[in-house]
């Protein structure tokens, strides 16, 4: 018995050590692009010492885009060339995702992100904008409502991770940064587990053409990305508490009916915390609902955002109410 208790033990300490060793072969042999190969200096614009990549396209009020865990604005393709026919799009690639910097040193919790976001904003003359923030981009996208309501005027909560829940409570004991380094790598380049991921994300693979799947796969390319959203995930154990009953802002929860990754119980729980939401459930979608079902999800935003004073429209005594 002894014996085979000692190589139980011995096998059981080989396996985390070959899957980080294996995650360490794919982040090296995988990541050899740097971001000056990829990015037009002209759509990053410096913030706290960083460059932050973004897209602005179209006319009228502003919108800003805010991606998820992982993601960048690539997971907004039909979301920008929807909006944009009639509103101002902002799409930002938040710090060590997409084709921002992946800074070693920054603030990279959701609060310090929603500071950037906030700078961002300042930095292309956006006093106030309608805010849509997907997964992560959401928990991101209420931080900044609470802290710097001025700058948001209406929320749009896409599948949205719930601020104080953003580490799943079965990995919680084991978030440390070997485990998560090795968790983010496989996630990224291995790829049965990146192809998984996907596909639970969306109810029929037809949505994940060719181009998609390029342009969702590239900035993982870049030298320093697992090392940059490992540092994400990690500063996500450090976010301060937020009081969402603070958050006043009218508030759109959309959901995909089936999503597997924030499932309806945290759409439900944010309906009961908010003080003034409503939640709108998309059949036969998951996780990227905007890009599955476009025009439903779509619909539903543009009802949504259209009514009230829009940005830039708001003074005086009504831009006070926009807020309240």
């Amino acid at each position: 018995m002894g014996r085979l208790l000692r190589a139980q033990i011995g096998l059981m300490a080989a396996v985390p050590a070959l899957l980080w060793a294996y995650g360490w072969w794919l982040e090296r042999t995988n990541e050899r692009l740097g971001l000056s190969e990829l990015r037009d200096p002209e759509q990053t614009v410096a913030v706290n010492g960083l460059s932050l990549h973004y897209l602005d396209v179209g006319q009228g009020p502003p919108v800003l885009l805010l991606h998820g865990m992982g993601g960048s604005l690539a997971n907004f393709p039909r979301t920008i060339e929807l909006l944009s026919r009639s509103r101002r799009v902002v799409a930002l690639d938040l710090a060590g995702f997409g084709l921002s910097d992946r800074p070693r040193d920054a603030d990279l919790t959701p609060q310090g992100q929603a500071r950037l976001v906030r700078g961002l904003m300042q930095a292309l003359g956006i006093e106030q904008a309608d805010v849509i923030g997907h997964s992560l981009g959401g928990a991101i996208a209420l931080h900044l409502a609470a802290r710097y309501p001025e700058s948001v005027r209406r929320l749009v909560l896409v599948s949205s991770a719930v601020p104080g829940r953003l580490i799943p409570w079965f990995l919680r004991p084991f978030w440390f940064p070997p485990v998560v380094r090795t968790i983010v790598a496989l996630c990224l380049h291995c790829g049965p587990a990146r192809e998984w991921m996907w596909r639970a994300g969306v109810w029929s693979a037809d949505v994940l053409t060719p181009e998609l799947r390029r342009a969702m796969r590239l900035p993982s390319l870049v030298r320093g990305t697992t090392d940059a959203i490992t540092r994400v995930g990690l500063a996500l154990a450090r976010e301060e508490p937020l009081d969402l009953s603070q958050v006043r802002q009218p508030v759109l929860l959309l959901w995909g009916a089936e999503d597997r990754w924030v499932d309806l119980k945290s759409a439900r729980r944010l309906l009961r915390t908010l003080p003034d939401a409503r939640l709108e459930v998309v059949p036969r979608a998951r996780h990227m609902v905007l890009e599955e079902r476009p025009d439903e999800a779509h619909a539903a935003i543009l009802s949504f955002l259209q009514q009230g004073p829009l940005p830039g429209q708001a003074t005086g005594e009504a831009a006070g109410q926009a807020v309240s």
